[in-house]
């Protein structure tokens, strides 16, 4: 093998990074300048404020209608569909027997 592999070109010790881990999440800024008031702008369009007020509207009228039954009268409304849907194993018998 190369010189490249031989244990003797690795570093000892612990690794040294550039910056301390708390430094790298701290923002930057600048002493000499005052800081402006930001105006907040809307960036969504008309299309995507009327998208988000029919789902609103949506949401609104599935909580509505969930609300008017209670759990119990939903099961019973669920086991009543199931007893009229046809059983799905029963095979009619074709032939003589």
């Amino acid at each position: 093998m190369s010189d490249a592999y031989d244990y003797g070109v690795a570093r000892s010790g612990p690794l040294k990074l550039a910056k301390k881990k708390k430094d790298l999440f701290k923002k930057k800024t600048k002493k000499n300048k005052e800081a402006k008031p930001v105006i907040a702008r809307e960036r969504r369009t008309d299309a995507e404020k009327r998208h988000e007020d029919i789902l609103k509207k949506r949401k609104m009228e599935r909580i509505d209608k969930m609300a008017e039954k209670s759990y119990r009268e939903r099961v019973k409304d669920f086991n009543e569909k199931l007893e009229r849907a046809p059983e799905h194993n029963d095979m009619p018998k074709v032939g003589p027997g």
